[in-house]
């Protein structure tokens, strides 16, 4: 953020700061080998930003959102198991 922002002495609007926080988490970064770290994919966390998935939701979804449509989908599959 600016020099000389505070919570009290704001400089940006929340949709710039918002657009600031998806410009930085949209950069490359190194990436590990993470196929094995999810047996079950239902397990997955949701914000996980890099496939396989369990669900049909776009790697772009899970990564910024909007994930109340993925919440909803993984309730509706574990209540068809219950």
């Amino acid at each position: 953020m600016p020099f000389g922002a505070s919570y009290q002495n704001t400089q940006l609007t929340d949709e710039e700061a918002w657009n600031v926080a998806a410009f930085v988490n949209s950069q490359p970064r190194p990436h590990k080998d993470q196929h094995n770290d999810w047996k079950d994919l239902k397990n997955k966390p949701m914000d996980f930003p890099f496939g396989p998935y369990a669900d049909a939701f776009s790697e772009k979804q899970h990564k910024y959102g909007p994930f109340k449509p993925i919440k909803d989908a993984q309730k509706e599959l574990t209540n068809k198991k219950s």
